[in-house]
């Protein structure tokens, strides 16, 4: 599942200036992509909500609103958990944390967030920066 999120954001541009609708991507632009290859773009300065409807299937077991990526003027970026529910998040190979709500945890290139703890892959996102 990760290989066909990696896939899907090199097919988006990830890295490659210029690339993915036409648009330059600054310094620490980062992509946060579905296992499906839905990718989405957050800038610095900007912030990114996702959620169950952001899931190619939707389950009402997790939030609307479950997690927000922010990223700093800088192009530094953190996973912050809004939902209910626990948010998982995974770095460099080490194991699952699970963030409560208003947790948060700085990201890196390559790491994992997912909306559901009882199902991590089913509700994994890939985060990228370039």
């Amino acid at each position: 599942a990760a290989a066909a999120a990696a896939a899907a954001a090199a097919a988006a541009g990830a890295g490659a200036a210029g690339y993915g609708g036409g648009q330059f991507a600054a310094a620490g632009t980062w992509q946060v992509c579905n296992a499906a290859g839905t990718c989405f773009v957050v800038r610095p300065g900007e912030d990114h909500i996702i959620g169950r409807n952001d899931l190619p299937v939707p389950k009402n077991t997790i939030s609307r609103s479950q997690c927000q990526i922010q990223v700093s003027a800088d192009g530094t970026a953190k996973v912050m958990s809004c939902g209910k529910p626990e948010t998982g998040y995974a770095s460099g190979g080490r194991p699952w944390e699970f963030l409560r709500c208003y947790e948060s945890r700085q990201l890196q290139n390559g790491d994992l967030i997912s909306l559901d703890k009882n199902d991590l892959e089913s509700a994994m996102f890939t985060c990228y920066v370039s």
